[in-house]
């Protein structure tokens, strides 16, 4: 994304001269930052695959390749596939000699054309990908090296055609361009409209097939008539295990997925059906259990009734039965896919905690959670070599974007493998952040960052109160280019993980249940009083901004308090009422707000803390930001609140994106919404012009 000219600058807004080394960040500089993961060490440790995702400015896209180096760092990265097409998603064959992966290559198959699909590389040699005859999906090997699972689309056979009508009738239908639906679940964020979730034949389910490792005729292994997922094989190969959701065509039935197992012959058994929610499977060592992430569904949760939701926990499932163990049950937090031991000892997964993200174990019959790896980092995409006790994973810090590192088991003997960034990194001047502990109304601790702009000693400077998104996610040590681009703009930013952030404990993690606005508002006003006494901020100069969950919060905050003199709502729900009924997941709603507006207490609740409702107080000029293909958020949410503070002579401004979903904006899109939003804050909060603006 080279489509925007800026000059160069050493000169940061504040009027400080950046080092002879380095410059400010500017704009043009989120065309350089790269997504780095995926990755896939290989069986014998010594070669570590990975994604590199860049921007391709000048066609507006971003492009994926797969890249390999060695996992002692002796050798730089080499690219492994062709850049004419992006690929994705490597994994190693047991042997290591394939490298498997997803690309992006017009290609058409027994089960019809396909836009991606799976090719294999021979490590070692040099030559062009090549595909396996037989294999349609992602493909998972046997531990034995002789099989190659997978999952694909199984249409059932076409039952007697439909009455087609009068010609009238025909072409009456035949000029028809919009949509006829009668199922409840017709849309998805990410997806546009989709097809009747009911109905298999437009909505084909996922079945489960192996084919020898060398191609043949795939055979179908199981025929439940709803998608398997989660496919993980057995060590001696025998059979799998997956998770299917059973009441899948059930649209009044929210995500319950159960564990099954499978053997190479086709006997299903089935290990759970209890309601609950299951994920993940990985088998033990010795092939006598599952383990697997479990919690309650949320249909279970409804009907408690409780003022809480689910904590999901590793469990153990004997195959042969009995009562599966919880052996994450003394630990306050969220597991990631579990990662059973070659040796059986222990099962490793990763989770987010106090705004890090690392590797932990627990033992397979139980006992104390053990951290692995360490520093104030998050680290994502863990792959393990289990015969060398070697790992690979990426991680990024507050002011180094992601790169791909290498460890032993036990976390030591670190290395960091690519330098995907380093030209970045040397040349600008990234800003630390500083880690804050806040006491809320209630006396609550509260964590958060403070990013501080360089400014002359005792200078005051504007502050942004940045909210996160969720509000079941949260802020920490990992890099953000808005964060920096808005401290090299000369502004400090505060970023704060309140009531309902993950990472902190379940108590705190549900503390917003009954209605979003209450105690997290408290949390980040807390935030921002504890900056003020603190450091050199112009209170007269505080800015509020979010997106999704935070464009909500930064909408309730401007409905309580005249404090801001700037606001920047992304993507924010105003009214519940509404949202309830045009957003795709009204589950929020009917657990979280107590129930549904036809319900007294869900549409009580739902008003409440509607910010609409409450648009009579605001005073603070604010921009909106919100793609118009949204179905998340829809964008009638950011309509209502814009037409109330318009009405009532606020300074408001609208910025919508056509094309746009929720998420995954296209680079052109993200760098104008930057661009305007820092012309907002410079209107606003600085009152000059910006040297890192075009």
């Amino acid at each position: 994304m080279r489509c925007i000219t800026l000059a160069l600058t050493i000169i940061a807004s504040t009027g400080v001269s950046a080092s002879a080394q380095t410059r400010a960040i500017t704009l043009q500089d989120f065309y350089r930052v790269e997504s780095v993961n995926a990755t896939a060490i290989s069986p014998d440790g010594r070669t570590v695959a990975f994604v590199r995702t860049f921007i391709v400015e000048k066609e507006n896209r971003r492009h994926s390749e797969i890249w390999a180096v060695p996992a002692d760092g002796s050798a730089p990265p080499r690219r492994l596939t062709n850049p004419a097409f992006s690929a994705t998603a490597p994994r190693w064959s047991p042997d290591g000699t394939l490298l498997a992966f997803t690309s992006r290559r017009p290609l058409v198959t027994a089960s019809g054309p396909q836009t991606e699909s799976v090719w294999f590389l021979r490590m070692g040699d040099v030559g062009e990908a090549f595909q396996i005859p037989g294999v349609e999906g992602t493909p998972v090997f046997s531990p034995d090296n002789r099989w190659i699972a997978f999952t694909r689309a199984v249409r059932p056979a076409e039952g007697s055609p439909r009455a087609t009508g009068s010609e009238a009738e025909r072409l009456i239908e035949e000029r028809f361009t919009g949509r006829t639906y009668d199922w409840m679940n017709a849309r998805f964020d990410g997806r546009g409209y989709l097809a009747d979730p009911r109905d298999p034949r437009a909505t084909p389910p996922e079945e489960l097939f192996i084919v020898p490792r060398e191609g043949g005729d795939a055979r179908q292994l199981t025929t439940l008539g709803v998608t398997v997922r989660g496919v993980s094989w057995r060590p001696d190969s025998g059979a799998l295990a997956f998770v299917a959701d059973t009441h899948q065509r059930d649209e009044y039935t929210y995500d319950r997925a159960d564990l099954f197992t499978v053997t190479t012959a086709g006997a299903v058994t089935r290990l759970t059906d209890d309601g609950f929610d299951h994920a993940s499977p990985a088998w033990s060592a010795a092939g006598d259990a599952v383990f697997a992430l479990r919690e309650q569904s949320l249909n279970q949760v409804l009907a408690a009734k409780q003022a809480f939701g689910a904590p999901t926990d590793v469990y153990r499932f004997p195959v042969a039965g009995g009562p599966p163990q919880n052996l994450t049950a003394g630990w306050d937090f969220i597991p990631g896919a579990p990662q059973a031991s070659a040796d059986g000892r222990f099962v490793y997964f990763s989770a987010g905690r106090s705004g890090t993200t690392h590797l932990y174990r627990a033992g397979t019959a139980g006992g104390q959670v053990e951290q692995v790896t360490s520093g104030d980092r998050r680290l994502s995409d863990v792959s393990i070599a289990w015969g060398a006790a070697r790992m690979a994973f990426a991680a990024s810090s507050v002011t180094a974007p992601a790169e791909v590192f290498s460890a032993s088991l036990d976390g030591t003997s670190e290395q960091r493998l690519s330098t995907v960034h380093r030209d970045l990194v040397g040349e600008v001047a990234l800003r630390p952040a500083e880690r804050l502990r806040i006491t809320s109304k209630d006396g609550t601790a509260v964590e958060g960052w403070l990013m501080m702009p360089a400014s002359p000693a005792g200078a005051r400077v504007p502050l942004v109160l940045a909210i996160h998104g969720g509000p079941h996610s949260a802020y920490g040590t990992d890099f953000s280019f808005y964060f920096q681009w808005m401290a090299a703009n000369g502004m400090a930013v505060l970023y704060t993980n309140p009531r309902g952030s993950t990472e902190y404990g379940e108590k705190f993690l549900w503390g917003t249940w009954g209605g979003w606005g209450g105690v997290d508002y408290e949390d980040v006003m807390a935030g921002v009083d504890h900056v003020l006494t603190r450091y050199p901020i112009d209170t007269k100069r505080l800015g509020v901004t979010g997106y999704s969950y935070g464009g909500f919060l930064t909408n309730w905050t401007i409905t309580q308090t005249q404090r801001f003199a700037a606001a920047i709502v992304g993507a924010g729900i105003s009214n519940w009422i509404s949202d309830y009924g045009t957003a795709d997941i009204p589950r929020t709603k009917e657990s979280e707000f107590y129930g549904t507006p036809w319900e007294a207490r869900g549409a009580e609740t739902l008003i409440k803390w509607s910010p609409v409702m409450k648009a009579g107080s605001v005073s603070t000029p604010t921009l909106f930001v919100h793609g118009e293909s949204d179905l998340r958020v829809p964008i009638e949410q950011g309509e209502q609140m814009y037409t109330a503070l318009k009405k009532r002579k606020v300074p408001a401004m609208f910025i919508r994106y056509p094309e746009s979903y929720h998420t995954g904006w296209s680079p052109w899109n993200t760098v104008h919404r930057y661009h305007h939003e820092m012309k907002w804050w410079t209107q606003h909060l600085t009152g000059t012009a910006t040297s890192n603006e075009p």
